[in-house]
C-alpha cells in the first residue's frame, strides 16, 4: 500500500473534523434541553459550547501572537456559530446545514476577489450545482412556511455560510499560527459576545447538562476546529470546503438514528432533500469525475500569506 503524502493526510483530517462537526444536530435536537426556553435556547447551546471549546484547547496553546486577519476571523467565527446553532434549534437541521453549505461559493468569490486561492474549472462546476440546490430550498421554503426569509432560520443559515466562507479564507491566511491559539482566540471572543445574552436571561444548566454541553464544545467543536485548522495548511481552501459537505450528509443520519422516536422529530421535507442531492451531487462531481479523467487533480498552488 503506497504511503500516504502530506497532503493527503492532511485531507483525511479534513474528513475526520467534518464527522465530528457533524453531530452538531444530535446535540442541537437532543431532548436533554427541552426545559430551555426556546427563544434563548440557540443562543445559550452557543456560548456554553463556546466556554467549553475554550476550556479544551486552553492547554495545547503554546505559541500566542497577534495578526490583524484575526479580528475578521474572530468576529465571523461568533456570528457563524451564533446563526448556525440559533437556525438549528429554531428549524430543520437538515435545511440549516446544507444552506450553510453556501459556503464554498462564497470562498470561490473570495478567490475572484483576490483574497482566497482562486477556484479551477472543477469547483465552478461545484458551486453551480451547489446554488441550484441552495435556490431550490429557499424557493420552497418560501412557499411553504410563513417564517422570514431574512430573520428566520433560513436567512440565518444563509448568513452562517457567509461568515463560514470568512472563516475558511481567514484560517488558510493565518495558516502560520498557533492551531490552538486560534482556536482559543475565536472561542474566548464568542464567550464575550454572547454573556450578555445569556447571563441573566437564560436557565443555568443542571445534571446531566453539563456533560452534554462539554462534549458539544469539546468533541463537536474544539477538537475538530484544531484538526481542520491544521489541516488547512495544506489543503487549500477551495478543496477544504468541498471535504466538508460531507458534514451535512452526515447530520441528518445522527440526529434519525438517535431521537427519530421522540415526538419532537420531524423527518427532512422533500424539497431539502432533492435540494442537497443537487449539492451532493456536485461534490460527487468535484472528486469522483475529475478524478477517473485525470488521475489527479492539478497540483495546488500556495495561497498568499
Amino acid at each position: 500500500m503506497p504511503k500516504l503524502s502530506l497532503r493527503d493526510r492532511s485531507r483525511l483530517l479534513v474528513v475526520v473534523a467534518a464527522l465530528l462537526w457533524s453531530t452538531s444536530g444530535f446535540y442541537a435536537k437532543a431532548p436533554w434541553f427541552d426545559d430551555w426556553p426556546m427563544e434563548t435556547r440557540g443562543v445559550a447551546l452557543t456560548f456554553w459550547r463556546a466556554v467549553f471549546a475554550a476550556l479544551t484547547v486552553l492547554p495545547f496553546v503554546r505559541r500566542p501572537q497577534f495578526r490583524i486577519a484575526m479580528v475578521p476571523m474572530s468576529m465571523a467565527f461568533v456570528a457563524m456559530t451564533y446563526s448556525f446553532l440559533v437556525a438549528m434549534v429554531n428549524g430543520s437541521e437538515t435545511t440549516t446545514i446544507w444552506l450553510q453549505y453556501v459556503g464554498p461559493a462564497w470562498v470561490a468569490v473570495a478567490g475572484l476577489l483576490g483574497i482566497g486561492d482562486r477556484p479551477r474549472r472543477s469547483d465552478w462546476v461545484m458551486v453551480g450545482l451547489s446554488l441550484v440546490g441552495i435556490v431550490f430550498i429557499i424557493g420552497m421554503e418560501s412557499r411553504v412556511t410563513h417564517e422570514s426569509l431574512v430573520t428566520g432560520p433560513v436567512g440565518l443559515a444563509l448568513f452562517s455560510g457567509l461568515m463560514y466562507a470568512v472563516v475558511m479564507v481567514s484560517l488558510r491566511r493565518l495558516r502560520g499560527v498557533d492551531v490552538a491559539w486560534l482556536g482559543l482566540v475565536n472561542h474566548l471572543v464568542s464567550v464575550l459576545c454572547l454573556a450578555p445574552l445569556v447571563i441573566g436571561k437564560a436557565p443555568l444548566p443542571h445534571g446531566g447538562q453539563w456533560i452534554a454541553l462539554f462534549c458539544l464544545g469539546a468533541v463537536q467543536l474544539a477538537i475538530p476546529y484544531m484538526i481542520f485548522a491544521w489541516a488547512v495548511r495544506e489543503v487549500e481552501s477551495n478543496e477544504a470546503s468541498l471535504i466538508t459537505l460531507l458534514e451535512p450528509v452526515a447530520v441528518p443520519v445522527w440526529t434519525f438514528l438517535a431521537w427519530r422516536n421522540y415526538a419532537t422529530y420531524q423527518f427532512p421535507q422533500w424539497w431539502t432533500l432533492v435540494g442537497a442531492a443537487c449539492i451532493a451531487s456536485g461534490f460527487v462531481w468535484r472528486y469522483g469525475l475529475v478524478r477517473r479523467k485525470s488521475g489527479e487533480t492539478v497540483p495546488d498552488k500556495k495561497a498568499a500569506p
